[in-house]
């Protein structure tokens, strides 16, 4: 069993850097691999079914229906794109995963848990009610009726304020992954730190790792699961 995990591409129609590479990639990846796991911020804004429509991701979604039809395809919600339902299943063939606060696994003997990410920065402050605010069921709702020009206007914004936060550097609470280990975790994966890393802490009389994958603004970053091996690569290491 082969897994790819990858995070934080951010898409955008400004860098089409972005979308070749992220193409190379899954064209390289896919029909290698078992199972992919996309956890959030795949693009820099998703605006709901609307964005299916219009031309900023176009040549991204033809790649990863590809992708998924050669493989599972498994995304995540991220703080940027969280307006995934149905229609970006039925375009695409890939599964989107509900929630902020993991999805499961069970990798040979140990327990892993995938998760974009910015729930372990808390649920405190000003940017965490405003999170809650957009993302709650009645402001969705209310969102994807509204004309294309006026959502994206409303999604940069929140780009914007989102990349400011994310230059002040994102810090993960230490309590939050400590307990996320002593329920029984062995393997956190996340992104949204833009930084690749990897720590192991000791849990109990066990030793728990976190792995953190960087974004795509220079090269790919990814994570690798295999033969009970898990490898942090950058670049376009095809090894």
């Amino acid at each position: 069993m082969r897994r790819v995990f990858l995070s934080d591409v951010h898409l955008t129609p400004r860098e089409p850097a972005r979308t070749e590479r992220l193409i190379r990639f899954l064209r390289r990846e896919a029909p290698r691999t078992d199972e992919i796991y996309i956890l959030g911020d795949l693009f820099d804004y998703w605006i709901g079914p609307k964005h299916l429509r219009l031309p900023d991701y176009r040549e991204a979604l033809q790649a990863l229906a590809e992708a998924a039809r050669a493989t599972k395809v498994f995304f995540l919600l991220g703080n940027r794109d969280f307006y995934m339902g149905r229609g970006f299943e039925e375009a695409t063939g890939i599964r989107v995963v509900p929630g902020r606060t993991g999805h499961r696994l069970t990798v040979g003997s140990q327990r892993v848990c995938l998760c974009h990410g910015d729930y372990l920065e808390g649920r405190t402050g000003l940017g965490f009610r405003i999170q809650e605010l957009i993302r709650s069921p009645r402001f969705e709702k209310a969102f994807v009726l509204l004309p294309a020009f006026v959502a994206k206007a409303m999604a940069e914004f929140y780009r914007w304020l989102s990349a400011r936060k994310t230059r002040r550097s994102v810090r993960v609470k230490e309590e939050i992954v400590a307990a996320e280990f002593r329920s029984g975790t062995d393997i956190l994966v996340c992104g949204h730190s833009h930084e690749p890393g990897r720590r192991t802490l000791q849990v109990g009389d066990r030793e728990a790792v976190l792995f953190t994958i960087g974004d795509w603004s220079g090269s790919e970053s990814y994570l690798v699961q295999e033969d009970g091996r898990w490898e942090l690569r950058s670049g376009s290491e095809a090894g």
